[in-house]
């Protein structure tokens, strides 16, 4: 079954948090959800830091996964955050974001 899975920095405040995550789904929309979920199950999880992020973002990119990013303007555009649709196999280390 697909879910959207939002990854979220760790090093962020907790409502900064939720705050990047719902940019990061916004922004899956905005640029045309072409996939079979639609507003269904949504889990948040988290990474630790900028550089654990980016290294999602590449390690999707490698695997041919569909994802978008967000990054915030008001931190120097840092990626902040990341909406992937998928079944989820690959985010089982990841913790549940709080």
């Amino acid at each position: 079954m697909l879910k959207m899975y939002v990854l979220v920095r760790e090093d962020l405040d907790p409502i900064y948090r939720s705050v990047q995550g719902t940019h990061a789904v916004a922004q899956f929309y905005e640029k045309g959800n072409d996939t079979n979920w639609h507003n269904e199950t949504l889990v948040q999880v988290q990474v630790k830091n900028k550089e654990a992020i980016e290294y999602w973002a590449w390690k999707l990119e490698r695997k041919n996964k569909k994802f978008v990013p967000f990054y915030e303007p008001d931190l120097e555009n840092q990626l902040t955050a990341i909406a992937c649709v998928d079944e989820g196999n690959i985010f089982k280390s990841l913790q549940i974001s709080s």
